[in-house]
């Protein structure tokens, strides 16, 4: 058993882990989707696992699922509040901590070489401005997971197959915690795009050049109790008809076919992007006595 400790708004402790470790804490999680696409990109996106790494808004699970990809400088951050009650988990010595409202980070620019938040930004009241937090104080990546913005899925919300409100998410919270800020009131569920996010990375990051690498796919990643909670959609009637597991079982088979062929896969429910911060300036912005200028042309002569 840990001893217990007192945790301090932004207070952060060192951690070291060890492979038996990471084999135990990530047995479950070795199976998750977003590990599988997590694990694809973390080449691909050029992040050194090596890297100081926050996480916002995160959980324990985050940390298990971060621990297997790799990673072992992680900080987890998320409000006062939920670390204190999560704080007897076996992984809180192995992790920093720190306490941050994702919609205002108190921390400088570039305090951390990646920033990574999964399924955290929809929660927010305002999720454009999570995102430019977490590119201020990136210095190379982030990382985020968040619902796609897909056609289908605008169909199957029309449809009254999805929900534009996360009320499952109170719900299964007790109707006390799990929605916007994590307060009891259900968050509408912001999805995003490749389109939408570059628009809002190019605004915020106007003067610099950078990447994205986004891979948007299926992953109905419920059980059968979670998925007996969602009776704001049509969902709950099949479901009364065939039964949870069934209905399972046919969604996950879906999911493989469906992933598996890429005008398909566009169209999944969530959305995974990579941004990559390269340093370099756009063409017409120079750097001259340390500030960024534009570059004047050359007047025609005559």
């Amino acid at each position: 058993m840990q001893q217990e400790r007192k945790w301090q708004p932004r207070s952060m402790r060192s951690t070291s882990v060890t492979k038996q470790e990471v084999k135990s804490a990530g047995s479950e999680k070795r199976r998750d989707q977003f590990l599988a696409v997590l694990l694809r990109y973390i080449k691909t996106c050029h992040i050194d696992t090596n890297e100081r790494l926050l996480v916002i808004g995160g959980s324990w699970q985050d940390v298990e699922l971060l621990i297997c990809a790799g990673f072992n400088d992680i900080t987890l951050s998320n409000f006062q509040s939920q670390l204190e009650e999560d704080a007897h988990t076996n992984l809180s010595a192995k992790v920093k901590l720190l306490a941050i409202d994702a919609e205002q980070v108190d921390l400088p620019d570039g305090s951390f070489d990646c920033v990574f938040a999964h399924e955290v930004l929809h929660h927010c009241r305002s999720p454009h401005r999570v995102l430019c937090e977490m590119l201020r104080v990136a210095r190379k990546h982030v990382v985020v997971l968040e619902p796609n913005d897909s056609f289908s899925m605008r169909v199957l919300t029309w449809a009254g197959f999805s929900f534009p409100y996360e009320i499952f998410s109170v719900v299964y919270h007790g109707h006390e915690a799990g929605g916007v800020r994590d307060s009891c009131i259900p968050n509408f569920i912001y999805r995003w795009s490749e389109n939408e996010l570059r628009k809002t990375v190019s605004s915020y990051l106007a003067a610099y050049e950078f990447l994205v690498y986004a891979y948007p796919y299926w992953d109905f990643n419920v059980d059968e109790k979670e998925l007996s909670m969602r009776k704001e959609t049509r969902i709950h009637a099949i479901t009364s008809v065939m039964g949870a597991k069934t209905f399972l079982a046919v969604l996950r088979a879906f999911q493989v076919v469906f992933n598996g062929i890429p005008i398909l896969r566009r169209q999944g429910n969530k959305f995974f992007c990579c941004i990559e911060k390269t340093g370099g300036l756009r063409p017409w912005l120079t750097v001259e006595d340390d500030k960024i200028r534009f570059k004047l042309r050359s007047l025609p002569e005559g």
